[in-house]
């Protein structure tokens, strides 16, 4: 009997796509991820759809800074606006912000709004004298002592009370004489009254002072003010008569020089590269740096021993932490005389990218060399691998939900706003948008891009006349499909269940080469089936283009390829 060859059946695979997973810029992109994409989301996650239309609020002349409090505050060239209101004038310069209770500090101009009382304040203060300064030996609450002996020798048959300033050693005591023991005891601090028209204006009692110019010189350097009145204020000090000055005398109350500061356990703090320090001001005083009365609310500066530049600081968990770009240095302890400084070396803050640390659901994220960082325990997680081989810098982040996003700069100079879902661990593309300050008030995210105030989620909440965006142009452009099989094959056909309101363009490439070739046009669909008219090609590899304006929703992706010979 003849025998015929037989025929191999020819095998087809299907593979059916139901779970979209974002952004994934390498050659190594599963079918579930694209490749490449502008102004997706994963908020109907796991179907594939755009973002939202942001909400466009207001031009401004020249941005210099962005802040959430209770309510949105910015710069606008000098001009400081609070929920819209301008509230007062600072430098036209870029602004760091941080919020302690009430208020809102604003660097490097060093300056305070208290949103409770509509207080527009300078935290440090300098007075100079332009009169006669005089100084006087009193008591704490400024009341001077009537009369007292000054002599290297104790005075003979003293009364019981009397005073005696001691100049026999060095320095001088005062002494009061006490008939019931016959004894001349110590007054163990002793205060100086020092009076001059208006040196009390913008001055408190226990604030931390620098005094200078007085021609006794022991009054001259760091004091704590003990009391302040009407044109004169109380010092610790010890004084043989009362004295007069014609020379001008100052006091100032220093604040100091910083990078960049936040805020933790009623208290600011920050660094300072060129000094190598870091700050706290005093417990729930943001004017005071240089308190110190050896109590558990007094101000703290620590020195710091670790080489390079502060690059960020932001707290966390309870926790201080500075970076510097290979170190997170992190503050422990609750009072000064407990704290203490421990640096880990890790991927620390990106310079250039301090703005970058937000927090989303207790984790930590920010910009390192390298990649994107989650910090949520000891060490630093690289989070980026999605984004491609390429470097970034320059990033500014903001929070908005269960998403981080983060607009930075390539290699090339061009911006890219990307957003990472913390809760899926998902990474998508919207555009090239140029984020200069984010801020978040309430459930929304605000941000700064060229001269426009623009919200994430749409809000129209600041204003004269906000505008929504409109319809959203966006596409996504898949992985090479068919890199599963080894040998040449056939796309026989590709099935999409989607949905769309607005304009649907739907092109493939073979072989990663050529231009998109349009397959299918859709506009204004209900959820249905849509089979692909793709003729038999054959080829090793190809990529399906999605693109549009408007809404849409890709709720599935079916494939059949054909298997081909290895040549």
């Amino acid at each position: 009997m003849q025998q015929y060859p037989m025929l191999s059946e020819v095998r087809v695979e299907r593979d059916m796509i139901r779970e979209f997973k974002g952004l994934n810029h390498n050659l190594h992109a599963d079918d579930k991820e694209f490749y490449d994409m502008g102004n997706m989301s994963s908020s109907l996650y796991p179907i594939a759809s755009p973002r939202g239309p942001r909400g466009k609020l207001l031009t401004l002349s020249k941005p210099n800074g962005l802040f959430a409090h209770e309510k949105l505050a910015w710069v606008d060239g000098t001009s400081f606006y609070y929920n819209g209101v301008l509230r007062g004038s600072v430098e036209d310069s870029p602004k760091q912000f941080c919020a302690m209770g009430a208020y809102i500090l604003i660097w490097p101009d060093k300056v305070a709004y208290n949103t409770s009382t509509d207080e527009f304040m300078n935290l440090g203060n300098h007075f100079a004298s332009t009169g006669t300064v005089s100084l006087t030996l009193c008591k704490r609450d400024g009341t001077a002592y009537s009369s007292y002996t000054v002599s290297g020798t104790a005075p003979v048959s003293p009364a019981d009370g009397a005073l005696w300033m001691d100049t026999s050693s060095t320095p001088h005591v005062l002494k009061q004489y006490s008939t019931a023991s016959s004894l001349w005891v110590a007054i163990a601090t002793t205060y100086v009254k020092i009076d001059a028209t208006g040196i009390d204006e913008g001055f408190a009692a226990y604030d931390g002072v620098t005094l200078s110019g007085f021609t006794n010189t022991a009054f001259n350097g760091s004091f704590l003010l003990e009391a302040v009145g009407t044109d004169y204020i109380v010092v610790t000090g010890i004084l043989d008569a009362y004295t007069e000055q014609a020379a001008a005398v100052t006091v100032e109350r220093k604040i100091p020089d910083m990078d960049f500061f936040t805020e933790s356990e009623n208290r600011i703090w920050g660094c300072s590269s060129a000094n190598h320090e870091i700050y706290a001001c005093k417990q729930g005083d943001a004017k005071n740096w240089y308190s110190y009365a050896g109590i558990a609310t007094d101000s703290y500066t620590m020195t710091v021993g670790a080489p390079g530049a502060f690059t960020g600081t932001i707290a966390h968990l309870g926790y201080v932490l500075f970076f510097m770009e290979d170190r997170i240095l992190k503050v422990y302890g609750t009072k000064p005389k407990d704290y203490r400084l421990d640096v880990t070396n890790a991927r620390g803050v990106q310079k250039g990218s301090e703005k970058s640390l937000v927090i989303v659901n207790e984790v930590l994220f920010y910009k390192a060399r390298g990649g994107v960082c989650a910090y949520a325990s000891e060490l630093p997680a690289g989070i980026s691998l999605a984004l491609g081989p390429d470097d970034y810098y320059n990033a500014v982040a903001g929070a908005f939900g269960d998403k981080y996003y983060i607009s930075m700069q390539d290699g090339a100079g061009v911006w890219h706003l990307f957003v990472y879902d913390a809760l899926r661990g998902l990474w998508h593309r919207e555009d090239n948008t140029q984020v200069k300050y984010f801020a978040r008030v309430g459930g929304e995210l605000y941000f700064v891009a060229e001269d426009t105030l623009y919200s994430v989620g749409g809000s129209l909440d600041y204003g004269t006349t906000p505008t929504t965006e409109g319809k959203v142009k966006w596409y996504a452009e898949t992985g090479n499909i068919g890199l599963k099989q080894p040998d040449h094959k056939y796309v026989r056909q590709v099935q999409l269940r989607l949905e769309a309101q607005g304009l649907v363009y739907i092109s493939v490439k073979y072989d990663s080469y050529g231009a998109w070739q349009e397959l299918y046009r859709i506009e204004h669909a209900r959820m249905q089936s849509i089979s692909l008219p793709i003729l038999p090609h054959r080829c090793d590899t190809m990529r399906i283009r999605f693109s549009g304006e408007g809404v849409c929703r890709l709720h599935s992706l079916t494939k059949s390829i054909e298997s081909g010979s290895d040549l």
